[in-house]
């Protein structure tokens, strides 16, 4: 149980962190991408109005978290000009300002952002835009490879921050499991040691009470009192055992483990309840499939085997149906129990495995 829970807690713990730190790698670098974006069209902005050269002009303030615009930033832009008339038959190029891009190049990108007919857009890392002028369409082309470098940097550094900070925050948190989860252990370990002794305490009264009515019975003869009586008596001692059981099974203490024939142990539990399903006028359908052994505890597969037949037959209508079937599947062995139900009524299928919850 306590490796249980810890490893809950962490994985919850992690899981909580997990999802923080990646919130908040999205927002930085969203934030980032729409700066720069909003900053290289600022510039591109500033670039068609000057019609690509600058000389001394007056900036207005930028959106916030832009940084101010300047001559020197603009002069440091890198960017290419294609003229071209109005069937797009280029008449001139300038490549002053970049040296990466030659002029046949430079003519194949203005072509294509003619056929596209776009007024601006982005083609193979250059954010483009369209001026007319006259007869004439300027095309402008400025290279946004530092924003991309720009943003892809601040990408790497947030996820390798975030990555450091998980790891330091699993260790701590691995560290911390153990005191976190003590008072929930002791809690546990208190609420099984009631159970423990309050199991043993009822079953010295118990059994002189059965013993008691066996004695009225002997003397006075049975009647139905007596039945009742040891009837729930017995129902008494199933459910401390079962109490007891489940408080030993919470200590998680391994049980001895034999090679086990489950066909021949099922077959051995099955004649009791065939015949009361015959009482109820139920179809027991049976399907097992020889000579299937597993390394397990045969008393704990008895229970268990028993606590799935029991409820079948009693939460099964009259005239239904009960299914078992036993079968290899691949590596693994399946036990499969059907039996019919209410139709008007619906589990809650998140439940179904919780202790004492009936559907």
């Amino acid at each position: 149980m306590t490796k249980t829970l810890k490893k809950r807690f962490i994985i919850f713990t992690m899981t909580a962190i997990t999802c923080l730190l990646v919130f908040i790698v999205i927002a930085i670098n969203g934030l980032n991408w729409v700066m720069l974006e909003q900053m290289s069209d600022l510039e591109m902005e500033i670039l068609v109005e000057s019609g690509g050269v600058f000389q001394r002009m007056t900036f207005n303030r930028p959106p916030f978290f832009i940084q101010p615009m300047d001559m020197d930033r603009m002069r440091s832009a890198r960017f290419f000009v294609v003229r071209s008339d109005a069937d797009g038959n280029i008449r001139d190029v300038n490549t002053d300002q970049i040296f990466s891009i030659d002029i046949e190049t430079a003519k194949d990108y203005a072509l294509t952002v003619f056929e596209t007919g776009k007024e601006s857009g982005r083609i193979k890392g250059y954010k483009f835009a369209v001026k007319q002028i006259g007869p004439d369409r300027l095309t402008f082309f400025m290279d946004i490879s530092r924003q991309n470098e720009s943003f892809y940097l601040v990408l790497f550094v947030s996820s390798a921050i975030a990555v450091l900070c998980w790891l330091i925050v699993l260790v701590f948190v691995i560290f911390l499991s153990g005191k976190v989860i003590r008072p929930i252990l002791a809690g546990m370990e208190k609420q099984k040691q009631f159970i423990t002794n309050a199991g043993h305490e009822m079953k010295t009264p118990l059994a002189i009470i059965q013993s008691n009515n066996d004695t009225m019975a002997l003397i006075h003869g049975e009647n139905k009192y007596n039945a009742h009586i040891r009837a729930q008596t017995k129902r008494l001692n199933v459910l401390m055992s079962n109490l007891l059981t489940l408080a030993r099974l919470d200590e998680e203490i391994r049980l001895p483990t034999d090679p086990i024939n489950i066909s021949e142990v099922i077959n051995e539990l099955l004649p009791p309840y065939q015949d009361a399903a015959l009482t109820r006028n139920l179809r027991f359908q049976v399907l097992i499939e020889p000579n299937i052994t597993l390394l397990i505890n045969k008393d704990s597969l008895r229970q268990m085997l028993t606590i799935l037949l029991d409820n079948a037959l009693r939460y099964t209508p009259d005239n239904g149906s009960v299914h078992l079937t036993l079968k290899r599947q691949g590596r693994h062995v399946q036990i499969i129990q059907e039996n019919t139900c209410d139709p008007f009524h619906e589990a809650d299928i998140e439940r179904l495995f919780e202790r004492f919850y009936r559907g």
